[in-house]
């Protein structure tokens, strides 16, 4: 703004030099120096509009920054909610101390060692069918318990 200011007061020591007539120079003077004011009052004008623009912008984008967190942590619970399989987390009772706890289906081993006696508990993931407690050839189930699961030699 400073430059502004120079080349102003160069162009009114310009002006002083070069009419020699006061009166057309004071007439001059004033009208440059109305049209300098005109020139400063807008500028302050768009410089209000714009800072009070952006004022609206930070709010709006506050509130958008809101409502995006929002809609992540609902997107979040929803994945939990439709992601999490509760059937994939066992329950498993310690046949040495009788404490029952959750296993998440990725820790599932062989064996998995009891949180509360540490004895080493060993997992059974046969092709037993839970569906059913026979031991009958002919129940239709593929399973061991029913004896299907043994290739026919017909």
């Amino acid at each position: 703004m400073s430059n502004l200011n120079v080349k102003f007061k160069q162009i009114l020591e310009d002006l002083e030099t070069n009419i020699q007539n006061k009166e057309d120079l004071e007439y001059i003077k004033t009208q440059i120096f109305n049209l300098y004011n005109l020139f400063f009052e807008e500028m302050n004008r768009i410089e209000e509009m714009a800072a009070t623009r952006m004022e609206t912008i930070a709010g709006a984008q506050a509130v958008m920054q809101e409502k995006i967190e929002d809609l992540e942590n609902k997107i979040k619970s929803m994945e939990r909610e439709l992601f999490v399989d509760d059937e994939c987390d066992f329950s498993i009772t310690c046949p040495y101390c009788n404490n029952e706890f959750v296993v998440e289906s990725e820790e599932l081993k062989d064996e998995i060692e009891c949180p509360e006696c540490n004895n080493m508990i060993e997992l059974d993931w046969g092709d037993e069918c839970d569906c059913h407690d026979c031991h009958d050839e002919d129940c239709g189930h593929d399973c061991s318990a029913c004896h299907n699961d043994e290739d026919d030699d017909m």
